[in-house]
């Protein structure tokens, strides 16, 4: 469980309260009247201050930078129109004032006082709240004539805009251009004090100390010396530099003559000589402040409570708890019980009381809201929480963050805080909260030994959130701050995974192959095999697929990605085209995990066995998906394929099964033809005669007249008669003879016709009508004649000579019958013998 538990801040923090209200006093900055230089120039107005953002400290010091020094006076004509502009602009009449100004600009682009007249129009815009105006003006004068004597006015000007409107880094900017380019020291330790509270507002510490150390350089007539003491020291203190803090807070001390200032001063300095204990020195600060009027309550409440302090920091929990007990009935109301009470809540916490001490942070939320020490309850009361593993932490969390954001927004506690809201959510497994969390997190102010673990739970939520851009920063940073780092091949693979999905590959590569080298057997390193199996799987690299995979099967057979591993095993040989290879091995992947690689790895077998042309081995695959899966998706071209190589072995039955499977029933068009009619074909071997007439059907609905559709004819009038339907199958024979006029198709029409006449025949002989039978055989019989003697094919020609012998029989033309006979055996000897 990790520790937010911090001594010193339990101890002395809720003694520093007093700094914001203190603030308030410090002195604004000094303006700067144009009598103190020559005129006309260019007044530098003032920033309402109360467009100001209330925070610790003050608004921005609306101090009128220095005006440049007007150029001597010449008698030109543009010098009498600038003239007349600076005469009605001190008249007041600013808005016909700019327009002077204005034609002077349009008048004289290139004349000396352009830089002028821009300031001036800017002067008139602000004097009439037209700011955004105003700006533009400001901003073309820093920008064009940067060395031009209104500049350094303009660039304060847009210093305190930029300011107010919360652009702390422009304002900054700003105002270290007046610093350096204003000729009067005043202005300049204006800007200077200035940029050191936008530096504060942007929380830049370094910057801001700079800023301020600038401040502190001038020691006579410095109005801001105070006010920059107390920031500077407030800011030493917040960055626990105790040794460069008291110090300053002694220099006040000695320097100030403002109560107000001596009393925090003393409170402050107090604190921080009982931090480092040194009881003694604190104890006559702490009474100091306590015999001025205009302490704060809050800094009595200190000065009351520093031996119950001292005891605190002995460790004597016992002793503060009991010291409260004795000294709550004559302890003054005010702020001086809930620091006491926050004492006694700390002491039970120390002493692991939790429930104990939650109950009296409640009491100190309760009784005193809105307090310092409410708020430093509410942090320890969440922490308990924690401790507790209580459910509703993220909540407690969230509300305590929002209640003091706008007050306490750099506080250390709303920072942890946001840490264990972030480690509550992560440990829930919501990754997004987590992260949202974290982000928020300043890890850098964290206790040492938290920033780590911090930081490596920051990347690994990002990366869990899809925010996988931020995920790599946060990983990286983790990389390089903490080198050593047990988590270090973790993060490598996290930071890889980040990187994959962030689309750069390279650099995903480089970290997998990092922890395979470095990290070869660690959790990391199953992690890295797999995912270089699959950026090699992404980027068709069939070898480098393979030999992941094949490590990662190796090293941890038991993997719950072995499935994966093994599929892709099988992909990469498939795509090496080596099939003895990847046969068995899409088969493993099955086996392994039949949920995620039936599908895919069956498609595959399908294919191998198929680019085999193996189909044995094909039909099995079909049959074992199609088990397995009664949904299964084949490929028309490899089912169309292997049905028609059934076909070709004259395996009807199994060729209809698979031929079947090419078919679309529902949008038949979209059925390659072929396969309609090798089906129809096939479902008439096997008697299956409506079904092939229906095949047949298709096939006939999109093929033009052709040898091929004769031959379809032919395929559904043989259904047709074996359905018995024989007007409709010599309606058929005659549709095909229309445009058959030769060749094959002709004759196995033909041989249909004969056999419709042959079947009309025997169905008239069995309904007692010798005679109409006795002419139906005779049909028969001419029609086989044709094929039998003019007509010379393997198949064909034998086929009608046999069933012309059998027509003349029932003809009564038994000799004629026996000559074709005769001459079927001495062409074709082989006709019918099995």
């Amino acid at each position: 469980m990790r520790c937010y538990d911090l001594p010193r801040l339990m101890i002395f923090l809720p003694l520093l309260g007093a700094v914001a209200a203190f603030g308030q006093g410090v002195p604004r900055a000094i303006p700067v009247e144009e009598d103190e230089v020559q005129k006309p120039i260019p007044r530098a107005i003032p920033v309402d201050p109360s467009t100001m953002p209330a925070q610790p400290g003050q608004p921005a010091a609306p101090a009128q930078p220095a005006q440049p020094p007007a150029p001597p006076k010449p008698k030109s004509p543009d010098q009498d129109l600038i003239d007349y502009a600076n005469m009605i602009y001190d008249r007041g009449e600013f808005a016909i004032a700019a327009q002077s100004f204005g034609q002077y600009l349009q008048n004289y682009p290139s004349g000396a006082q352009v830089p002028l007249a821009l300031f001036r129009i800017g002067e008139c815009y602000m004097k009439q709240n037209q700011l955004k105006v105003a700006e533009a003006y400001y901003t073309e004068v820093v920008s064009r004539y940067p060395n031009s004597d209104g500049a350094p006015s303009a660039a304060y000007r847009l210093g305190a805009m930029r300011f107010n409107a919360k652009d702390f880094e422009e304002s900054a900017r700003q105002f270290a251009f007046a610093e350096s380019k204003s000729p009067l020291p005043q202005v300049r330790l204006a800007a200077a004090y200035n940029r050191a509270r936008a530096y504060q507002m942007l929380s830049d510490g370094k910057r801001q100390v700079a800023a301020l150390q600038s401040v502190l350089a001038v020691t006579t007539e410095n109005p801001y010396r105070e006010a920059g003491l107390l920031m500077l020291g407030t800011l030493y203190l917040a960055e626990d530099k105790k040794a460069e803090a008291l110090p300053l807070f002694q220099e006040l001390l000695k320097l100030s003559k403002d109560n107000a200032v001596l009393s925090e001063a003393s409170v402050k300095a107090a604190v921080l000589y009982a931090e480092t204990g040194k009881p003694d020195e604190a104890v006559p600060l702490f009474e100091k402040a306590l015999s001025y009027p205009e302490t704060t309550p809050v800094n009595r409440s200190i000065s009351l409570v520093g031996v119950v302090q001292a005891l605190f920091a002995k460790g004597d929990y016992d002793g503060v708890i009991d010291n409260y007990n004795r000294n709550s009935g004559v302890l003054p109301e005010g702020e001086t019980r809930p620091k006491m009470l926050l004492l006694v809540g700390n002491a039970y916490r120390m002493k692991k009381a939790y429930a104990r001490a939650v109950e009296v942070y409640l009491m100190i939320e309760e009784g005193y809201p809105g307090s310092d020490q409410a708020f430093e309850a509410g942090y320890w009361k969440l922490y308990c929480f924690y401790l507790l593993d209580d459910k509703d932490l993220g909540d407690f969390a969230t509300a305590f963050i929002q209640r003091h954001l706008q007050t306490r927004s750099q506080h250390e506690f709303l920072n942890l805080a946001r840490l264990i809201r972030a480690d509550f959510y992560f440990n829930k497994g919501e990754y997004a909260k987590a992260a949202e969390s974290y982000v928020e997190v300043q890890i850098e102010k964290l206790p040492v030994k938290l920033q780590p673990g911090t930081l490596f739970n920051k990347g690994w939520a990002l990366a869990e959130a899809a925010r996988h851009q931020e995920a790599v920063g946060a990983f990286t940073q983790f990389l390089a701050e903490h080198p050593a780092h047990e988590f270090k091949p973790k993060a490598l693979a996290r930071r890889g995974l980040a990187y994959r999905e962030a689309k750069d590959l390279p650099k995903a590569v480089g970290d997998f192959q990092r922890v395979v080298k470095e990290f070869t057997n660690s959790d990391a390193a199953e992690i890295a095999y797999l995912q270089l199996g699959l950026i090699a799987m992404e980027q068709r690299d069939p070898k480098a697929m393979v030999a992941a995979f094949e490590m990662l099967v190796k090293k941890y057979p038991r993997s719950q990605a072995a499935g994966q591993a093994w599929y892709g095993i099988g992909r990469g040989y498939f795509d090496q085209k080596d099939w003895d290879k990847a046969i068995p091995a899409l088969q493993k992947a099955i086996e392994t995990d039949k949920a995620a690689n039936l599908d895919r790895a069956s498609q595959m077998l399908m294919l191998a066995s198929y680019a085999q042309q193996n189909m044995d081995a094909l039909s099995t695959v079909i049959d074992d998906y199609r088990k397995a899966n009664p949904n299964a998706n084949i490929p028309p071209n490899v089912v169309s394929w292997l049905g028609l190589k059934l076909y070709d072995a004259k395996q009807y039955a199994r060729s209809t099964k698979y031929l079947t499977l090419a078919t679309t029933p529902e949008t038949p068009e979209n059925t390659d033809p072929r396969v309609w009619n090798y089906l129809g074909m096939a479902n008439l071997e096997t008697k299956e005669y409506e079904a092939a007439i229906k095949a047949t059907d298709h096939f006939l609905a999109v093929t033009p007249e052709s040898a091929v559709r004769a031959r379809s004819l032919m395929t559904k009038g043989r259904a047709l008669l074996g359905l018995g339907k024989i007007e409709d199958a010599e309606k058929v024979a005659q549709e095909g003879l229309g445009f058959a006029k030769d060749g094959k198709p002709q004759a196995l029409l033909l041989i249909l016709e004969g056999d419709v006449a042959l079947a009309a025949g025997e169905k008239l002989e069995k309904a007692g009508d010798a005679n109409a039978a006795l002419e139906k055989y005779k049909a028969a019989a001419g029609k086989f004649m044709y094929p039998a003697q003019f007509f010379d094919d393997e198949e064909v020609t034998p086929e009608a000579m046999d069933k012309a012998a059998r027509a003349l029989d029932k003809a009564g033309q038994a000799a004629k019958a026996d000559e074709f006979r005769k001459l079927l055996k001495e062409r074709y000897p082989r006709y019918g013998v099995k």
